[in-house]
């Protein structure tokens, strides 16, 4: 595959990600419970859209952006697009990455048969209401199914109606580690690669991860793309 190499960083220091001090997990434990939250990294308000320039170049090649301040964040600079911009199949596009970007993961690891199970629920308010009131469209409520056996390296993905299989080998990422908790990896979106950045939390088990990684010595507390944030919310043991 041919592509265009653009790497893009997201913090220029990793103390930027602080770290939360989550509990190490007890002896004896048999189920590790935790919570993710997946969010798009689009801002939607009544002006338009503003995101970081290089998603809006990706998903939008075709469309000229203004530079401004973030609305949430007058210290940074990002993207902006107004809504009078966009067409027909713009709004749709946006409104797929909007719905498929915002999830909350339940999960549990279970220790004595070293596997995994996410439930995901597409259930967002802050998507929801953009769904109403900037794309004027219905917001369903949506809920699959992933079960990950660390003994046959093999991911179960069951949707209402329609289940997928597939090996740990195509789904697995390779981080690049920076320090003891800070890493990377790349993926290439619309023949462009782009890099991730992932926080790592010594107390926490390696198993306790939103993404299949190969390497990963200690659990996944944050994965920041160009697109989304993932965010571990919570972590107990029984």
């Amino acid at each position: 595959m041919k592509f265009t190499l653009s790497i893009i960083v997201f913090f220029s220091f990793w103390n930027c990600f602080s770290q939360i001090n989550f509990e190490k997990m007890p002896e004896n434990t048999k189920e590790i419970h935790f919570v993710y939250e997946r969010k798009s990294n689009y801002f939607i308000n009544e002006k338009g859209i503003f995101a970081d320039s290089l998603l809006l170049a990706t998903d939008f090649p075709k469309m000229n952006f203004e530079m401004i301040n973030h609305p949430l964040d007058s210290t940074k600079i990002c993207g902006f697009v107004s809504f009078k911009k966009l067409n027909k199949d713009n709004k749709k596009f946006l409104e797929g990455t909007i719905y498929h970007n915002n999830e909350k993961i339940v999960a549990t690891y279970y220790i004595p048969s070293k596997t995994m199970v996410f439930y995901v629920t597409r259930n967002d308010d802050e998507a929801r209401n953009v769904f109403k009131n900037f794309f004027k469209s219905t917001y369903y409520k949506f809920e699959y199914r992933q079960e990950f056996n660390y003994n046959t390296g093999i991911e179960k993905r069951q949707y209402p109606r329609v289940n997928y299989v597939s090996k740990f080998e195509e789904i697995e990422k390779t981080i690049v580690p920076e320090d003891a908790v800070h890493a990377s990896y790349t993926e290439v979106r619309n023949n462009i690669m782009y890099k991730n950045i992932v926080l790592m939390n010594e107390n926490l088990s390696s198993f306790i991860t939103p993404i299949i990684f190969t390497n990963n010595v200690f659990g996944v507390e944050k994965v920041e793309s160009i697109k989304e944030t993932i965010q571990l919310k919570s972590v107990t043991y029984k």
